[in-house]
């Protein structure tokens, strides 16, 4: 095995085998199949408990790949490696190297990972968290969604969502405007919410800075990678990205953002149960909705405003 080195020589090694493994080694090599950089930093205790196995477990999965123990099979992970976390050409590697360019490969891997991003997110939350973090939106003055590049898409979705049920949500930075100018208003008491995900950037740790200095709350919604970010942040919730294509899967942060969202709408009660239909009264003065030819709106809804499904 002198010539396996690097995470993808791995992951070959691991599906040349997989015939070998055990239904317990078995969990182990999925596991590393579908999130390869857990072969970078974890440690064999890390690894059994994530598969849900035992130590002894991960030295025979090891061995198997002709290994003499962990350290070697993390060491020769590390060996020639493509820096983490990567860019999107490094990600096209990945992918490339997992399906073969075969469309039904990557539509069947695609579906299991985005299945066990969402479990593993889902299992590692801390419900302490995650109701801190719904008492901030409910009771923050003000609630800012902030993040830049392709992480942008997730604090646009979060702000529009939001804005529906509470009022003073604002989205950073706004079309034609720069972080900084949108943080003037954040002081004592309001949240900034930010979505580090992968590589850091320097806006992360320039933003998160200035949020804190103002007195507001930092909340980071992000991966396992190191970000500046998370260390400032006074809640920092974890979710898995691991994916076969050139960007990083979200659909579990965007799954958490619903969750948040879900939460925090009951928390509101009656407010924002008021704001939503205030929200609907706009729809109705703007039209914005197009009836089909029975007279239904998208909603499903007649002219009366009463459900046009038949009584159960």
């Amino acid at each position: 095995m002198s010539d396996v080195t690097g995470v993808n020589g791995l992951a070959r090694r691991i599906r040349e085998s997989y015939g070998q493994f055990t239904p317990a080694e078995s969990r182990i090599a999925d596991l590393l199949l579908g999130s390869p950089e857990l072969m970078l930093g974890f440690s064999a205790t890390e690894l059994a408990d994530r598969a849900g196995v035992s130590k002894p477990t991960v030295t025979r999965f090891v061995g198997r790949l002709g290994l003499s123990s962990f350290q070697e099979f993390r060491e020769r992970a590390r060996s020639n490696q493509v820096p983490e976390p990567g860019s999107p050409l490094d990600l096209l590697a990945q992918a490339l190297d997992v399906t073969g360019g075969d469309l039904g490969v990557l539509v069947t891997e695609s579906l299991r990972r985005d299945i066990d991003n969402l479990e593993r997110t889902y299992l590692g939350l801390d419900p302490e968290q995650v109701d801190a973090l719904v008492e901030l939106l409910v009771d923050a003055p003000r609630v800012a969604f902030v993040d830049f590049r392709k992480q942008y898409a997730l604090a646009y979705y979060a702000g529009t969502l939001f804005n529906s049920i509470r009022p003073d949500v604002r989205i950073l930075p706004a079309p034609g405007t720069s972080a900084e100018d949108g943080l003037l208003d954040l002081g004592e008491g309001d949240l900034a919410v930010l979505f580090p995900f992968r590589r850091a950037q320097r806006d992360h740790e320039i933003t998160a800075r200035a949020v804190v200095d103002r007195g507001a709350t930092l909340v980071s919604i992000g991966d396992r990678y190191p970000n500046p970010a998370d260390a400032l942040a006074a809640i920092h919730l974890v979710c898995e990205i691991g994916g076969v294509g050139v960007f990083d899967s979200l659909v579990a942060p965007m799954s958490i953002i619903n969750l948040l969202f879900t939460a925090t709408t009951n928390r509101l009660g009656e407010s924002a149960e008021g704001r939503l239909a205030d929200l609907e009264r706009q729809h109705r003065t703007f039209g914005t909705f197009v009836r089909d030819p029975s007279g239904r709106s998208a909603s499903g809804r007649g002219a009366t405003g009463r459900s046009d499904a038949p009584d159960r």
